[in-house]
C-alpha cells in the first residue's frame, strides 16, 4: 500500500520516520496524526477524565447531604432532644433546608418568645424554631446560599405542626440576644 500511496503523493514513505508520515491514510483518506498530536489528545483525554471524576466526587456528597433520614434532625431544649422520625415530615424538612422553593421571610419574634434548637445527629445546631406555633426559623449557618444571616423564615405548616407535637412536655428555651447573635 505504501508504494501506491507514495506514488499518489509524489513522495516516498518507505524510509521516513513515522512522525514525518502525516499524509492521507491509505484506508480512509484522513490525515494521520503526528506523535505530538496523539500525545496532546492523550493529555486532553486524561484531563477530561480527571475533571469528570472530581465533579462526581463534589456532586455526590452534596446530593446525599440533602437527603434527611428519620432521626437525622432533632428538636432540643437545653437538656433533652427528640428525634424527628415522621416519614411524611422528614422529606419536607429536607426540602425546606436545601431544595424546595425559597422559604418565605417571616417577622422576627420578640425577645422572650419560646424557641427550640434544631440539631443534626452530630450535635451541630442548624438553627432555631420559635413562637408558640414553632413557625419561624433562624439559621445558624446550615446553608448560607439559602438562608441569610439575621433573617427569619416561615416554617412549612406540616413541619411546624410535627415539631409542636414532638415538643409536648419539652420545656422551651426563651429567645435572647445571645440566641439571635448565633445566626450566620
Amino acid at each position: 500500500m505504501r508504494p501506491m500511496l507514495a506514488a499518489m503523493n509524489g513522495r516516498d514513505f518507505r524510509n521516513t520516520p513515522r512522525e514525518a508520515n502525516a499524509g492521507p491514510c491509505a484506508v480512509n483518506g484522513t490525515e494521520e496524526p503526528s506523535s505530538g498530536q496523539a500525545a496532546y489528545k492523550g493529555v486532553v483525554r486524561t484531563l477530561l477524565a480527571g475533571f469528570v471524576a472530581i465533579s462526581a466526587l463534589l456532586v455526590l456528597p452534596s446530593a446525599s447531604a440533602k437527603d434527611f433520614h428519620p432521626g437525622d434532625l432533632r428538636i432540643c431544649n437545653s437538656r433533652h432532644c427528640v428525634a424527628v422520625v415522621n416519614t411524611a415530615v422528614v422529606p419536607k424538612l429536607g426540602s425546606f433546608y436545601y431544595s424546595g422553593p425559597s422559604p418565605a421571610r417571616a417577622r422576627r419574634p420578640k425577645l422572650g418568645t419560646p424557641y427550640y434548637e434544631l440539631r443534626f445527629r452530630n450535635g451541630y445546631v442548624t438553627g432555631i424554631v420559635a413562637t408558640r406555633r414553632l413557625d419561624r426559623f433562624l439559621s445558624y449557618g446550615v446553608y448560607l446560599e439559602r438562608f441569610a444571616r439575621d433573617k427569619w423564615y416561615a416554617v412549612p405548616y406540616r413541619v411546624s405542626s410535627e415539631l409542636r407535637r414532638l415538643t409536648v412536655g419539652l420545656r422551651p428555651l426563651r429567645l435572647t440576644q445571645a440566641a439571635l447573635a448565633k445566626s450566620r
